[in-house]
C-alpha cells in the first residue's frame, strides 16, 4: 500500500469512528498519571494475559499494540496466552492478581457472556475487574470451507433447512460470540446448526481449513490471508455496513435478515482496586499505541474499528453486551453446560 493510500485510509477511518471513540478522548496529563515511575516498581514487566491461543483476533491486536505500549510505559510488555474454558482461566488469573497494574487482561466479547454461560464463575465479572479501555470492535464474517456448496447466507440456510444440523459451525469456545451469532441466525431463520467448540479463534479457523467444520463466524483479520489464498470463502458479514476491505461481501441484513447485527470487541481490564493514577496512565499508553499510524493502518486493513474508549464506556459496554446476548441465548434456548 502506498503512503498516499495509507493516509487516505486513516482519514476515512477517523471520519467513520463513533462519537466518544479514540480521537475524541482527552489524554490525561502526566501529573494525573503519577509521573514516569514504572508501574509496579522498577524492573517490573507488564503481563498482558490473553484468554485465547495465538492466531485469533485478541492475539493479533495484542501483538500490534505491544511495541507501542512498551514504548509508552517504558516497561517490558509480555503477552501471556492462557487459553481454555471460554476465557475463565485468563480472567481468573487477572482477578486474583495484585492490583498494581502489572497484570492486565485483554478481554474478548466472552467477558460479558460468561456470567450467563457458566453457572458458577470463580470471579464476579462486574466487581472483580477495573475497566481501562475498549480497544477495538469488529463485525464477524461467515467463513466457509470452499467445498461447501453454499455461496451466501440464503444457500447456507437452505442447506440447514433441508437437513437439520447438517451444517457444522466452529466457535472459539462455549459461550463465545461466534456461537451466539450463529445461533441467533439459526433461530431467526428457523433452522438448526451443530456447534463444535474449539479453544480459540486460531484452532477454529484451522478446523474450517481442514474441513472439520463447514463455517466459522470469524473476525476478518483471522481469515484474511486464507481468503486471499482462496482456501476460505466468505458468505456474509454481521455488521451494519459492508467491510471497507471486502465491499463485495453483503451483510447478513442485506441477505434477508433485516436488522441482524453482531459486533465483537476487545478491551483491557485490570484487577479490582487499581488506583485512578495507574488506570489513567495505562489508558493513556493504550490510546497512544492505538494512535500510531502503523497500528491504525494494520488494524483497519484487517477489519478492526478503533475505539480507544474510556473506562466508564467499557464498563457500560460490558453490561449492554451481557444483557443483549443473554436475551439471545434464552430465545435460542442455548444450553451451555
Amino acid at each position: 500500500m502506498s503512503l498516499t493510500d495509507r493516509s487516505r485510509l486513516r482519514r476515512l477511518l477517523l471520519k467513520s469512528l463513533p462519537l466518544g471513540a479514540m480521537p475524541l478522548i482527552p489524554v490525561p496529563g502526566r501529573a494525573a498519571q503519577g509521573g514516569d515511575a514504572p508501574i509496579g516498581g522498577p524492573g517490573r514487566p507488564i503481563s498482558m494475559v490473553l484468554p485465547f491461543p495465538p492466531g485469533g483476533s485478541v492475539d493479533i491486536v495484542a501483538r500490534q499494540l505491544q511495541p507501542g505500549l512498551k514504548a509508552g510505559l517504558g516497561q517490558t510488555v509480555v503477552i501471556d496466552n492462557k487459553p481454555g474454558a471460554g476465557g475463565l482461566i485468563a480472567s481468573s488469573t487477572v482477578a486474583r492478581a495484585k492490583p498494581d497494574g502489572t497484570t492486565l487482561l485483554m478481554a474478548f466479547d466472552t467477558h460479558a457472556i460468561n456470567p450467563f454461560a457458566y453457572k458458577q464463575l470463580p470471579y464476579d465479572t462486574f466487581r472483580d475487574f477495573t475497566p481501562i479501555s475498549q480497544l477495538v470492535r469488529f463485525p464477524l464474517v461467515i467463513a466457509a470451507n470452499p467445498s461447501l456448496p453454499a455461496s451466501n447466507v440464503k444457500e447456507l440456510v437452505a442447506m440447514a433447512r433441508e437437513k437439520p444440523e447438517s451444517i457444522h459451525y466452529a466457535s472459539s469456545g462455549v459461550g463465545s460470540l461466534n456461537q451466539l451469532a450463529a445461533e441467533a441466525l439459526a433461530t431467526e431463520a428457523g433452522v438448526r446448526f451443530l456447534h463444535v467448540p474449539y479453544k480459540g479463534g486460531g484452532p477454529a479457523v484451522q478446523a474450517v481449513l481442514s474441513n472439520e467444520v463447514d463455517v466459522f463466524f470469524s473476525s476478518y483479520a483471522a481469515v484474511q490471508a486464507h481468503v486471499a489464498a482462496k482456501t476460505v470463502k466468505l458468505l456474509g458479514v454481521t455488521g451494519t455496513t459492508r467491510l471497507r476491505q471486502f465491499p463485495q461481501l453483503p451483510t447478513v441484513s442485506e441477505q434477508g435478515y433485516r436488522g441482524f447485527e453482531a459486533y465483537s470487541w476487545i478491551g483491557v481490564f485490570g484487577p479490582a482496586g487499581l488506583s485512578e493514577p495507574v488506570v489513567a496512565r495505562l489508558h493513556d499508553a493504550l490510546v497512544q499505541a492505538l494512535r500510531q499510524p502503523r497500528v491504525m493502518d494494520a488494524l483497519a486493513m484487517q477489519g478492526f474499528e478503533i475505539v480507544g474508549g474510556t473506562p466508564a464506556e467499557l464498563a457500560s459496554l460490558v453490561r449492554h453486551e451481557h444483557d443483549k446476548w443473554q436475551a439471545v441465548a434464552r430465545k435460542a434456548n442455548i444450553q451451555f453446560d
